[in-house]
């Protein structure tokens, strides 16, 4: 059983029936709705599709809406493309225009007042690099020290320019309307550069009913300046190493995903990598060795999920990408490598009641080699729990509702299983029926058991019973 999650994003490559079907067969457990692209009626549909499919499929997945935030983008260029060439003059404007091969315009109407000379633009997610020679008027001058295809409406970035965008936009109003109205599980939040970034989204979300977990974007040298504050206003974390690869030198991305990971571990939160993991096979049928080995480093890092862009949402063999990732996670997760445990039981903030037991429960499980733990839960916390303490036994996070189990599917080594509302029958006596069905437990086998009793604590992990099954 692969331990490590994996999310893809849909996109016309698999927004029909059939292909999604198939991603989610080859593995998937998140579908991410990038709402950057297309409409949200588009994105609504497809997260009403995800849910059908899923449902035929006997599975409980995932839906993430990443929201647009305010990315900095050049504008549209003539015939979609042009070729900047090293050593030429090259303009940033503020205005609308089409753009060629001397100028192009962008998203930053105060973009000259925050530019100085010498200063460097990247263009086409960082792939061209520009010196800024000097401003003219609400223009730009600039000199391509990098030369490179530029298309429309690639993003792009600008020293000291998120200082100045307000994280929230209307679109992604509209994206958190929509995602609200579909009952997704998460909210991918774009910019954050602090812990008040997330506060004002979660101050936004519905004071009852489905509130999607918030998972802050590590993307701007901000966020990872007050790391700490962002992971502990969380309810989990991408390490999105594409725009901290233009923000900061390049070479210190493969330590930031391990510094970042690593306290997500010890907070006990989830953690997703992402970004350029198998992107080759975009338009290829097999990864490159580098991509192999970064996807087997980020599981032996302790990520939690790990992300699919390009590759699913446009890609020419979606599924076989799907597929792939899952057998090299599968393997990483077979070599004997350091746990990090969470430090969380320790906190002065945290429950140190629920985190000593979900603790003790996995001592106990190991010890005693049972078939699997069971963790019947009605917030999903129980599972998030025990999950980060990462057991070598299955984890089932068992639930009668299907949104809480949506929120497991980002979860290391939880299995979500859905049990009928049932008064009568004993909650145990479920959780193993479940679990027998599931065909992770066996009669005869022992098995953990980890919930919050009734009483003054209920809600809060405080018991666990070992049981033969």
């Amino acid at each position: 059983m692969r331990r490590t999650k994996i999310v893809a994003t849909i996109g016309p490559a698999t927004a029909t029936p059939a292909t999604l079907r198939q991603l989610l067969e080859a593995g998937v457990d998140v579908v991410r709705l990038n709402a950057a692209h297309s409409d949200m009626a588009t994105h609504a549909n497809n997260a009403r599709l995800v849910r059908e499919v899923a449902s035929d499929l006997g599975r409980n997945v995932g839906v993430l809406v990443d929201m647009p935030g305010p990315k900095i983008r050049s504008g549209v260029v003539a015939n979609d493309e042009v070729e900047l060439e090293s050593g030429q003059e090259f303009v940033l404007s503020s205005g609308d225009g089409i753009g060629d091969a001397r100028h192009v315009a962008t998203t930053l109407p105060d973009m000259a007042k925050w530019t100085r000379r010498d200063d460097e633009v990247y263009l086409a997610d960082g792939a061209i690099v520009l010196r800024v020679l000097e401003t003219l008027g609400s223009d730009v001058r600039t000199e391509v020290v990098r030369g490179g295809t530029l298309r429309s409406r690639k993003g792009m970035h600008l020293p000291r320019a998120e200082a100045h965008v307000e994280p929230f936009t209307a679109r992604d109003a509209l994206a958190l309307e929509m995602a609200i109205a579909a009952k997704v599980d998460f909210l991918g939040l774009s910019f954050v550069r602090r812990a008040e970034d997330v506060e004002r989204v979660r101050a936004r979300l519905p004071k009852r009913g489905m509130r999607p977990a918030l998972v802050p974007k590590i993307e701007t040298a901000a966020a990872v300046d007050n790391l700490a504050g962002i992971i502990a206003a969380a309810d989990a974390v991408m390490v999105a190493r594409g725009d901290l690869g233009i923000q900061m030198p390049a070479r210190r991305v493969p330590l930031l995903q391990k510094e970042i990971i690593r306290a997500c571990n010890l907070a006990g939160i989830p953690v997703i990598t992402a970004t350029q993991m198998l992107e080759s096979m975009t338009r290829s049928p097999l990864p490159t060795r580098a991509e192999v080995n970064d996807v087997a480093n980020a599981v032996l890092d302790g990520t939690d999920a790990l992300m699919l862009s390009e590759e699913t949402a446009v890609g020419l063999f979606p599924s076989a990408t799907v597929r792939m990732m899952s057998e090299v996670a599968e393997a990483a997760e077979g070599w004997p490598h350091d746990r990090v445990h969470p430090a969380a039981i320790a906190g002065a903030d945290a429950d140190r009641v629920a985190w000593a037991v979900a603790h003790a429960a996995v001592q106990a499980a190991e010890d005693l080699r049972v078939a699997a733990i069971l963790c019947p839960t009605r917030s999903g916390k129980t599972a998030h729990r025990v999950a980060a303490f990462r057991p070598t036994v299955p984890i089932a996070g068992i639930s009668t509702s299907p949104q809480v189990l949506g929120s497991l599917a980002l979860v290391w080594g939880v299995l979500p299983l859905l049990v009928p509302e049932n008064r009568e029958e004993e909650p145990l006596r479920l959780a193993l029926a479940a679990a027998r069905k599931a065909g992770i437990v066996r009669d005869g086998d022992l098995v953990a058991v980890v919930f919050g009793a009734t009483g003054p604590r209920t809600g809060s992990t405080d018991c666990v019973r070992i049981v033969r099954a």
